[in-house]
Order: structure tokens, then C-alpha cells, then sequence
């Protein structure tokens, strides 16, 4: 069974062509990591028709309205995209980070505090934590920036409760990420990102990844930057065997 998609594009890039002009088609994508690059701001799929493709295993094919040419497919994973290390990467700049600071390091404040968070129906995409010292840890969590004044206020009003010293807001980040399921059974691909926004000289606020992704907070005005030197290091303007066949 195959659902197909006619757009003004002649299918899925491996990045955003309006930044990095030479981003190349990809022939083909996993479900999974259609999945990541949508809700990390690849704006060509809507994740609810991923959703159901993967789930009742319907291939759908992302092609032009325009001309009559093959697109893109995205499919279940095949043991060969692993040979690909990167499949795309993707930018969001619509996002905020609240930190925070010196809460009380004892069970049950994390969930406190998403707890008030989802009463405020506030969405929360990564978080992390970390532990300064045995009685104190820092918070923090991205959201979009249109659920900014809820979250800053449901902060507020939690604040007490667990003990917090300080909490900060910031509003102008952007998230760079990296996805490929070819991240599993490869090494260095943290260290080519880094060293690529590095050469760059954008600094990293803050990490967070999963199995097939890797996701790095940046000043809001280097983020095109950022994504253009992510993109080149991993040669996102070359087909998936061109790149397989180095690796």
C-alpha cells in the first residue's frame, strides 16, 4: 500500500534548501526518522500522517504537484539505512528554555513542577537535569515560544513549592539537530557536530539526544549558521549511497 502526497517540493531534503541551498532529495526515509525531523521543525510532513503510516505500514510518497518525477518514500526502516550516519537536519527557532536553579535535590520535585506545567497545558519538548550538589539541582526544558508566558507563570507559581533559588528565561535560542538511525552502529558523530558548530564558532548551551538524534541549543541569530556548517560536515548536499559508500 502506498499513500501519496503532492506538494510544491519534489520531496523530502536532507535540510532545509531555503538555508543550505544544496540540500539533496532523499530517495528514501524511515518512519522514525520522518518522525524526529518533524517535531524538531521540518515542516513538510505533518507527524500525525507519519503517525499512521507507520502504523498500519503504508509507504507514502512525498512528491510534486508539478512535475512528473519520483519523490521521496518514507517507509520502514531497511538495514541499509544505517549505512547512513545522517539522514537530515533541521532547525527550530520558535522555542524558549526556562532554567531552573538550585531546587531542592529530593524525590518527587521534577514531578512537581511538570505536573504544574501540564495543568497549564503547557507543552514540554527536552529536559534536563542535573545534580550540583546532594541537596541541589538545576532544571531545565524547551518549549515553543507561544506557550512562553504560561510556562513562565506556572514557574512562578511552583517556585516555592520546591525550594527554587532562581529561575531564568531565555527567548533567544534555536535547537540544531542531527537525526539518522545510522547513529546506532557508528561512532563520532557527536564529535563531527560539535566540532563542526566549533569551527563555526557557535557556542553550544545545551545537548540533549536520543537513539537516532542529537540535538544542540544555540543563539537564535548564529542558528542558519550553525545548520549551514552542521550540513556541510556531514555532507547533506550528497545522495544517501554517495555518502553510505564513504562510511
Amino acid at each position: 500500500q502506498e499513500c501519496e502526497i503532492y506538494t510544491d517540493v519534489d520531496g523530502i531534503h536532507t535540510t532545509d534548501p531555503r538555508i543550505f541551498k544544496k540540500a539533496a532529495k532523499m530517495e528514501q526515509i524511515s518512519y522514525d526518522e520522518m518522525l524526529e525531523l518533524s517535531s524538531l521543525g521540518a515542516a513538510v510532513m505533518y507527524i500525525r500522517a507519519v503517525e499512521f503510516g507507520k502504523k498500519y505500514d503504508v509507504k507514502i510518497h512525498v512528491r510534486s504537484s508539478i512535475e512528473e518525477k519520483q519523490g521521496t518514500i518514507i517507509t520502514h526502516e531497511v538495514p541499509q539505512m544505517e549505512d547512513v550516519v545522517v539522514s537530515g537536519a533541521t532547525v527550530q527557532k520558535d522555542m524558549a528554555k526556562i532554567d531552573l536553579v538550585g531546587v531542592d535535590n529530593k524525590p518527587g520535585n521534577a514531578a512537581k513542577v511538570f505536573a504544574c506545567l501540564a495543568n497549564a497545558k503547557v507543552v514540554v519538548n527536552d529536559i534536563m537535569q542535573t545534580e550540583v550538589s546532594s541537596e541541589k539541582a538545576n532544571l531545565s526544558f524547551l518549549i515553543g515560544i507561544s506557550d512562553l508566558s504560561a510556562a513562565k507563570e506556572a514557574a512562578e507559581r511552583i517556585k516555592d513549592e520546591v525550594n527554587c533559588e532562581n529561575i531564568f528565561i531565555r527567548d533567544d535560542i534555536a535547537e540544531i539537530s542531527v537525526v539518522g538511525v545510522g547513529m546506532r552502529t557508528h561512532y563520532g558523530v557527536a564529535e563531527k557536530m560539535f566540532g563542526a558548530l566549533a569551527e563555526a564558532k557557535v557556542n553550544i548551551d545545551s545537548i540533549t539526544t536520543s537513539e537516532i538524534r542529537i540535538s544542540c541549543v544555540v543563539n537564535k541569530d548564529q542558528a542558519d549558521k550553525a545548520l549551514r556548517a552542521v550540513s556541510v560536515a556531514f555532507e547533506l548536499d550528497k545522495s544517501a549511497q554517495e555518502r553510505a559508500k564513504k562510511d
